[in-house]
């Protein structure tokens, strides 16, 4: 059984390193990285680095330094102009002082505009919208307080009441009108503006126009993928990952667009199914063009030596999705504006890994292929539209391992070491970045395969940043059987960071989740605390379905202590060969192991 060094032998071997660097009493701010800032929060996590030996204080207050010289508190911020931050450590009598200063203001509520006044800013809609019947349109302005404010939807409909929202409602604005109206069947409005208006006398009022126009109810239009990689998304929902999506469309499909909300088109997928999509990444049409749907052709299902192919016959480039079962094996391709009229299916001996095809119309417009691998694993897949406009999905089979005593041999793997160049990923208290942890630990890891026989794929070697989607198409290019992202994980500035640590993995589609559960299982190998599996996450390099892969969040850098063992060599080591034990016996698990169960019989 493998050993695995202790917490305290990391926390013992750390700080004789470091007291054999040097002796001499120093500070380094981490965190705030400036001498002024602004702090729009209640409270702030604050962390720094010194020598292992000396005591520190923060605001007066003795905190505690962790043996590789880390000390860490999250402050409780009062709600005034400027709020003073000393750090200062001490040791062998000689003290080292730094004062910084947050700056928190005081929610700001506005002086109230003067007069009759509306103004150019918070107007909305600020920019041009579509809306259908039932869709509610949300209109705001910012002018003088207390007054009484209406809009018109000009040419269609006169002073629809606004009401002003209360200061505590508009991040402490006074003024603030807003507005609704619910678009009924039979509405019609092409192109027109908001008009707002403030009651000025009897029978005057000051208005202002919207730069904004609305529409509602007007002929769908047809738009066309001109984006690389374009995608759905499902709503109007974003945080630092962006929207939840259904998925990518190659250039050249063409959608039914019903209406406009902010920078995206809404899509109609079926009459009780749309999406949207940005609108940089569409051209629309000219108006009269015909709505995108075909009747289906036949499904083919052929195979090559490495992946077998399904073609399905379309007329029009129409939008898909795609998602994936476990238990059964299977692959679900949504066509969107298709009817079947699939007569007949031919399978060739040459697709191996497939064990069924079969077509379903769901719904009008919504035709489904559900795809039965004969294989317990999903090992990548493509949708796209190849010879023309024939749908093609191209699914890998799974790789093949010929020795059980040495598993990786002949396998590609893809490693990823997260951030690089300008993007230095999270901090810890040291001052140590993610960016250089996470390219140690994948060069461990790259040797560690190399030396185990598998061929390795680093996205990245030094500290340039490489885009996320050149790392993808790196990896697509290489034909990798899967890939391992490498990260280490951090609070944000408002959370005690003495309370969260630990090992995750992460994984987007369900195909790949097994993968995420062997490495998160070898990662609490090493005594980290569990911080869990996370599905449906939305990555860039989870996202694609053509390789299996995994984001692995090896430990915390907000952590002081798991801080010191991302920082030490044999901790790294230890990460990068759990992570080839997990690979191991994923393909044991997973992949192709005929040619071993032959040797077996053979012996036999």
């Amino acid at each position: 059984m493998k050993y695995l060094l202790t917490l305290f032998t990391f926390l013992l071997l750390s700080t004789i390193a470091l007291s054999q660097t040097t002796d001499e009493l120093f500070l380094h701010v981490t965190i705030p990285e400036e001498d002024t800032t602004i702090v729009p929060f209640s409270r702030y996590r604050v962390a720094a680095g010194t020598h292992p030996d000396a005591r520190a204080f923060i605001n007066n207050e003795e905190v505690k330094v962790y043996a590789n010289g880390a000390f860490a508190k999250l402050l409780e911020l009062s709600v005034e102009d400027t709020v003073k931050l000393e750090f200062k450590v001490t040791m062998d009598g000689e003290t080292i002082t730094k004062e910084m200063v947050f700056i928190r203001p005081v929610t700001p509520y506005s002086e109230p505009l003067r007069g009759k006044t509306i103004t150019d800013r918070m107007v909305l809609p600020n920019n041009d919208i579509w809306l259908k019947t039932g869709d509610v349109l949300e209109v705001q302005f910012l002018g003088s307080p207390n007054e009484k404010a209406v809009f018109n939807i000009d040419g269609f409909k006169r002073n629809i009441p606004m009401k002003e929202l209360p200061a505590e409602q508009a991040n402490g604005i006074r003024g603030v009108y807003v507005g609704k109206y619910e678009v009924m069947p039979g509405d019609y409005v092409d192109k027109k503006h908001i008009t707002f208006k403030i009651k000025a006398g009897l029978l005057s009022y000051v208005k202002k126009k919207s730069k904004a126009v609305v529409s509602f109810n007007g002929l769908p239009r047809v738009a066309e993928v001109v984006a690389k990689k374009a995608y759905l998304n499902v709503g109007m929902g974003t945080d630092r990952l962006g929207g939840a999506r259904y998925g990518y469309l190659e250039e050249g499909v063409k959608l039914k667009v019903i209406g406009r909300l902010q920078n995206n088109y809404k899509v109609h997928l079926t009459p009780s199914l749309s999406a949207w999509i940005p609108v940089e990444q569409v051209n629309l049409l000219p108006e009269g063009t015909k709505t995108p749907e075909s009747i289906t052709g036949n499904i083919r299902i052929t195979g090559n030596s490495r992946e077998d192919v399904i073609t399905l016959g379309l007329s029009q480039k129409l939008p898909y999705t795609s998602t994936q079962q476990l238990n059964p094996n299977e692959i679900l391709v949504n066509v969107y504006g298709a009817t079947s009229n699939t007569n007949w299916k031919t399978q060739h001996l040459s697709a191996e890994g497939i064990e069924e095809v079969e077509w379903r119309q769901l719904e009008d417009g919504l035709y489904q292929l559900r795809i039965k691998l004969n294989h317990k694993q999903n090992w990548g897949y493509s949708v796209g539209y190849g010879w023309g406009t024939q749908l093609t999905i191209k699914i890998r089979r799974a790789p093949k391992v010929t020795s059980i005593e040495s598993p990786l041999a002949g396998l590609k793997i893809a490693v990823d070491a997260g951030h690089g160049g300008e993007n230095n990923g999270s901090l810890g208290s040291t001052g140590l970045m993610e960016k250089d942890v996470t390219l140690q630990i994948s060069q461990k890891l790259d040797s560690v395969l190399q030396a185990r026989g598998a061929t390795v794929l680093m996205t990245r070697e030094d500290d340039d940043y490489v885009f996320m989607s050149e790392r993808a198409d790196m990896i697509i290019a290489d034909k990798s059987d899967l890939l391992v992202s490498i990260h280490a994980n951090s609070l944000g500035y408002t959370s005690d960071p003495f309370l969260t640590k630990g090992t995750g993995a992460f994984y987007k589609h369900t195909a790949f989740k097994p993968l995420a559960d062997v490495m998160y299982h070898k990662m609490l190998e090493l005594g980290l605390t569990q911080y869990g599996v996370t599905g449906s996450f939305n990555f860039s390099l989870n996202a694609p379905t053509e390789f299996p892969n995994v984001l692995v969040e090896t430990a915390f850098m907000s952590h002081p202590e798991e801080e010191i063992l991302l920082s030490t060599e044999s901790f790294q080591i230890q990460i990068a060969e759990q992570i080839a034990d997990g690979l191991e016996e994923y393909f044991l698990d997973y992949a192709d192991v005929t040619a071993i169960e032959l040797d077996e019989i053979v012996e036999e």
